[in-house]
């Protein structure tokens, strides 16, 4: 198993002393200590973009176009919130306006619902609907004067006719420290193409040269990292959690809008009942990021393989590209007969280490999910919102406003005698 590894201030190093085996990977110790046994442990929706319908003001300044000599209402500028990650923080925009009453009948907002929600965006839940609902509300406090839904419109949105245009699902995988900058060296190194580094502690797949994939997108951080320099003066509970991602490596996957559509998740509620952790390792596992890191055959795995078996195994270690040896056909079967019988994907451009650091394909496992600590669901200051709280929420402010104020009482005769006297 992993030697221990503190977990103090972050350090992205290695030793050449660090005592591995390629095995599966044995979270340490002192991770374990600090995340109890919680029943929150999934794969969470981290950013939202959607579309909805509501007939309003548009929220920024027009824009107009002349048509036929005369100004035509086109579009409207964009809200966009300051970089401080405020409460406030969502953008929103007009969309839809029609030229003669100047009227927007749909709105848009992209927003991070666990960072509003919870001032971080370390974990989360996995109901879309609840995230829809809490920002849409919020959405339209901010904008009150323009944002004035009808009872149909909340509803719309309350039930999920919404158009999802991209989402962002997120995973924290325990992973020592000193193992980090490794990984993501060894999945730049296996994706000689196709990839992005904004920073030396993450890597971005999905790309085509310096345009996204209009259908999905994969990173690989460390959180650690970022929260360090998001939070320059860290609270008790900062503190706890930036030391407990300096152990844990960070996994997003983004949908975007054709892709959510082949999948049948182009509405919010197409995701009730959706299984998030298989939607988010079958999406991630296309980007091969499991065969980044592979260790080499062990003897008994090797005599499992026939002899064509070995023999496409031994060329592909050795580097050579198998379609110089066989055929499209074959190079697919020995392939899939390979990785079936012993886990080793040869479709990965990198190659295994005699003395791997770990095997990825047993770090990105549901079960090592890093769960919600236990101390946060039961802050007073709603450090985990809950899935189900936004209706909660908007049941309990309709029955407020529902409420008739409470009247002074009227003095008795007495009172009134003395008063007139």
């Amino acid at each position: 198993m992993f030697k221990n590894v503190p977990f103090q201030a972050l350090q992205i190093t290695t030793t050449d002393d660090e005592q591995t085996v390629p095995s599966a990977v044995q979270t340490t110790h002192a991770a374990r200590q600090i995340v109890s046994t919680s029943p929150v442990q999934t794969v969470h929706i981290d950013r939202i973009a959607v579309t909805g319908s509501i007939t309003h003001d548009p929220i920024g300044q027009m824009f107009y176009a002349v048509y036929e000599g005369t100004p035509v209402a086109v579009g409207a500028a964009a809200f966009k919130p300051n970089g401080k990650q405020r409460a406030d923080g969502i953008y929103a925009r007009s969309i839809e306006i029609e030229a003669t009453t100047e009227q927007a009948t749909r709105l848009e907002f992209n927003c991070c619902p666990p960072q509003i929600l919870q001032g971080h965006n370390v974990w989360g839940h996995a109901d879309m609907q609840d995230y829809i609902t809490a920002m849409f509300e919020r959405v339209v406090a901010k904008f009150h004067r323009k944002l004035r839904p009808t009872a149909h419109e909340r509803k719309l949105w309350h039930r999920g006719d919404v158009d999802v245009n991209h989402v962002h699902l997120t995973a924290n995988f325990f992973l020592p420290s000193s193992l980090k900058m490794p990984l993501i060296d060894a999945i730049d190194r296996n994706n000689p193409k196709g990839k992005k580094r904004d920073h030396f502690t993450s890597i971005s797949l999905g790309f085509n040269g310096d345009r996204r994939s209009e259908y999905q997108a994969a990173t690989v951080y460390c959180k650690a990292a970022e929260l360090q320099t998001k939070w320059k003066r860290a609270g008790k509970y900062q503190t706890r959690i930036i030391k407990l991602m300096n152990g844990a490596i960070r996994v997003e996957v983004k949908l975007f809008r054709k892709a959510l559509k082949l999948l049948g998740l182009g509405r919010v509620k197409d995701w009730v009942g959706v299984d998030v952790n298989k939607l988010f390792f079958d999406a991630l596992a296309k980007f091969g990021i499991a065969n980044s890191i592979q260790p080499l055959l062990t003897e008994d795995e090797r005599k499992s393989l026939t002899k064509k078996e070995l023999q496409a195994y031994v060329l592909w270690l050795e580097g050579h590209q198998l379609t110089d040896f066989y055929g499209r056909t074959t190079v697919w079967k020995h392939v899939n007969a390979v990785k079936r019988k012993v886990g080793i994907d040869m479709r990965a451009h990198r190659r295994p280490d005699k003395l791997p650091a770990l095997h990825m394909a047993e770090v990105l496992l549901p079960s090592n999910i890093v769960p919600v600590p236990d101390y946060l669901p039961g802050l007073p200051d709603k450090r985990y919102w809950a899935p189900g709280t936004a209706m909660e929420e908007f049941k309990a402010k309709q029955a407020e406003q529902a409420t008739p104020p409470k009247l002074p009482d009227l003095p008795d005769d007495d009172e009134l005698d003395a008063i007139a006297y």
